[in-house]
């Protein structure tokens, strides 16, 4: 049982409106069940929904599994035609989650060496300029899109690698992603 359970329960049974505490009891006991039933089944491993998109076509996928499907199909390289299929829908999705989500797999993963890398790359350059937000902004400015080699260069100059990425937008687990990783090997190169 949930705190949250218990204590709505304990509070349905004090009675404080007395009226509704014997419909309020029931209806947080079944809420409850219905939240814990939900937790239990709650998403289908990775692999089945790869399997399931394989077979039945991204159409009718919801937004949530399109996003996890954006955030992990690029380490499954057998599947790269269906990872290009999955690009193609979230742009037609055109939903700024969606849309988060494409520039997410593209500096996280930065899988140059996929063949469905080109898609990506401009499905993101797409996602990026289709709201006001701030990776419009630092798409432009940093060129993101055309590569980590601008960003690798102002690193190697910077004073301040941290407060250089935090500007450019690189914060939380961005910074730690294969789009930073290789424009810091940039900057390496370059230094040598």
């Amino acid at each position: 049982m949930s705190r949250l359970r218990d204590s709505s329960v304990a509070f349905a049974r004090t009675g404080a409106h007395r009226l509704l505490s014997i419909e309020r009891l029931f209806a947080t006991e079944r809420i409850a069940a219905g939240l814990e039933a939900r937790r239990i089944g709650q998403a289908e491993p990775f692999a089945e929904l790869v399997e399931r998109t394989a077979d039945k076509g991204v159409a009718g996928l919801s937004v949530a599994d399109l996003r996890r499907l954006l955030a992990g199909i690029w380490t499954d390289r057998s599947r790269a035609r269906l990872a290009g299929t999955i690009v193609d829908h979230a742009l037609g999705v055109a939903r700024r989650s969606v849309d988060r989500a494409l520039v997410a797999a593209y500096l996280l993963d930065y899988p140059v060496d996929h063949s469905a890398f080109e898609a990506l790359r401009a499905a993101a350059a797409v996602a990026a300029e289709r709201h006001i937000w701030s990776w419009r902004d630092a798409g432009r400015a940093w060129r993101l899109w055309d590569g980590p080699a601008l960003l690798g260069d102002a690193l190697r100059d910077a004073d301040d690698a941290t407060l250089l990425l935090r500007e450019a937008g690189f914060v939380n687990r961005l910074v730690d992603g294969a789009f930073v990783s290789a424009a810091r090997a940039d900057a390496a190169r370059s230094m040598r």
